[in-house]
């Protein structure tokens, strides 16, 4: 039975491990967003549904770093300090946490118990919508870096102390 059970845990390990290092698409860095994924509508703390294309507008002329996360994630929860700290060092960069958490409240208690700062959207669908698809979505946290234009220059960062993380937004 022990043997079972190491080897179930082993090949659980195997397949997250890989997940996590699978690597974002090419397409991401060249390619115009889809219409879709534009249009492709989140909540806001208020309650509004927004666009992933408002969103990007409200925060055009900086960069920005949206964060895939959700309050049940140990990474992701492990990673705000790092988080933290990058926003503390940064000038002209905006962050924007989209939550996959499984409900509305748990989204918005983790953001106040954390204290979060930036600008805070909700994916009532979970997982299986076009923004996750087309980013190709496979584990979180998840880091993506928006230029001051709206062009993706670093499609997959899976840790706040990712060194091309770090050297992107204090350039």
């Amino acid at each position: 039975m022990k043997k079972l059970f190491f080897f179930f845990l082993s090949f659980i390990s195997l397949l997250t491990s890989c997940a996590e290092n699978k690597a974002a698409p090419a397409y991401l860095m060249t390619d115009d967003i889809p219409e879709n994924v534009m249009h492709f509508k989140m909540q806001n703390t208020k309650g509004e549904m927004v666009s992933f294309e408002e969103v990007l507008e409200l925060h055009k002329g900086k960069k920005i770093v949206v964060d895939f996360w959700a309050a049940w994630c140990r990474d992701c929860i492990e990673g705000l300090p790092s988080l933290q700290e990058l926003e503390k060092e940064t000038t002209n960069v905006d962050f924007v946490y989209i939550s996959l958490d499984k409900t509305n409240g748990s989204w918005k208690k983790a953001i106040e118990k954390r204290q979060i700062k930036g600008d805070h959207y909700y994916i009532i669908e979970g997982w299986n919508n076009a923004l996750t698809s087309y980013v190709n979505l496979d584990w979180i946290p998840r880091y993506i870096v928006f230029d001051e234009n709206g062009k993706i220059i670093l499609s997959k960062a899976t840790k706040a102390s990712d060194e091309k993380l770090r050297t992107i937004l204090l350039k």
